[in-house]
């Protein structure tokens, strides 16, 4: 396995660690919906559909979700 074909599977595997974390936030709870409107569980501002549509259930914003996965939370 070269250099490329490392840094290429070391990129798969760090997506699907994303995609895992992402799919598990669903199950700590949905959007929080104020006046009909899915919103951010953190920050309270909307999410935006195509947000919803790419991860069903998810309750936090992509500002929120990524400043939670920085923190390590």
């Amino acid at each position: 396995m070269d250099v490329f074909d490392q840094a290429s599977e070391l990129e798969r595997l760090d997506r699907e660690s994303a995609l895992v974390r992402a799919r598990a936030a669903v199950f700590r709870g949905g959007p929080e919906w104020i006046n009909g409107v899915a919103c951010c569980r953190e920050c309270g501002e909307p999410i935006p559909p195509k947000r919803l549509d790419a991860l069903p259930g998810v309750g936090l914003c992509r500002a929120c979700q990524e400043e939670r996965e920085s923190a390590g939370m």
